[in-house]
């Protein structure tokens, strides 16, 4: 098994591969951007059978830790090399770069584990029919399309309501139209909530195929909370998903977010999809352990394999 310079178009049929025979993408969406654009590290590795491994790692702007997952074909789904596809992965962060790992599989989740990983956060997604979905209006909240005008009120929220999320608490107005780069964005889908001539709060939805809908981001002005703005603009959402042709919705959140997980399921949503993100121990991502420390065997063995997967890696940077 080795790495290869590859083609995006072979690449784009194995990741549709295994999602096929995984039910979700092998690869966030984070990920798959990053690939596309090329800000994210890729590596491709194959056998006769053709690629059985895509590792990709990306950069977060909120705190610049680099985030990695490793999409591998059902035939390689053996403990040996689960580590191994992990290790050439990781194999692609920069020297001394923190990192974190993200999976949703038992297997690769328990390779992760050997390796030394430990969960350190979850991200759960809920999903609902649209028809069994309570989303009536109360008329309370003035909710209208979004206007040019609003974008940085909007990045003003998001960075406020996310302060310290590492995905989402770094919105730039720039950010904000780069969502126009992804097929999936309209900005007729994007609506904003209005108190006394003010942007209060905004939602992002996302049309994808086969009729589904998400709610892609819902944000509220910390200083507008406990006035029934996001539950307004969540209904407005689900009910301008519909009209769009979606009959199914989902929402991811953090694991943690008791508040936001018991809002969609008094709607409606059911929890149908789970992930973690692991992270070595120390928080030490380049080494696997605290400068001045002794590895431990998990993480020596991390060690071994990132360094053997280096010398194998021939495209770190495609």
């Amino acid at each position: 098994m080795h790495s290869i310079d590859y083609e995006p178009a072979s690449v784009r049929r194995f990741l549709a591969e295994v999602a096929v025979a995984d039910g979700h993408s092998p690869l966030s969406e984070h990920k798959r951007a990053a690939m596309a654009d090329g800000t994210g590290r890729v590596v491709v590795s194959s056998d006769a059978d053709g690629i059985w491994l895509v590792g990709t790692a990306a950069r977060h702007a909120t705190d610049g830790h680099w985030a990695v997952e490793a999409a591998v074909a059902e035939r390689a789904r053996l403990p040996e090399l689960e580590r191994e596809a992990i290790g050439r992965a990781v194999a692609i962060v920069p020297d001394h770069a923190r990192h974190t790992l993200w999976a949703f599989r038992s297997r690769q989740i328990e390779a992760a584990g050997v390796l030394g990983y430990r969960p350190v956060r979850a991200v759960v997604r809920l999903s609902a029919a649209l028809a069994d979905v309570a989303h009536s209006s109360d008329g309370s909240v003035d909710i209208r399309p979004m206007a040019k005008t609003d974008v940085p009120a909007i990045v003003s929220i998001n960075n406020r309501a996310f302060a310290g999320h590492p995905e989402q608490g770094a919105m730039t107005e720039e950010g904000f139209r780069d969502l126009e780069r992804f097929d999936w964005f309209d900005a007729s889908g994007v609506v904003v909530a209005r108190t006394d001539r003010d942007v209060a709060g905004f939602c992002i939805t996302k049309r994808e195929a086969d009729a589904v809908g998400e709610i892609y981001v819902v944000a509220v002005d910390p200083a507008s909370i406990g006035r029934g703005i996001g539950r307004e603009l969540t209904t407005a959402a689900l009910r301008l998903l519909g009209e769009r042709g979606a009959t199914v919705a989902h929402v991811w959140t953090d694991e943690s977010n008791r508040a936001a997980i018991g809002f969609y399921r008094s709607i409606g949503f059911r929890v149908d999809f789970r992930t973690q993100e692991l992270a070595l121990p120390s928080g030490d991502g380049s080494t696997g352990w605290s400068r001045g420390s002794q590895p431990s065997r998990r993480s020596a063995m991390l060690q071994q394999e990132t360094a053997s997967c280096r010398s194998r890696n021939t495209c770190p940077d495609r």
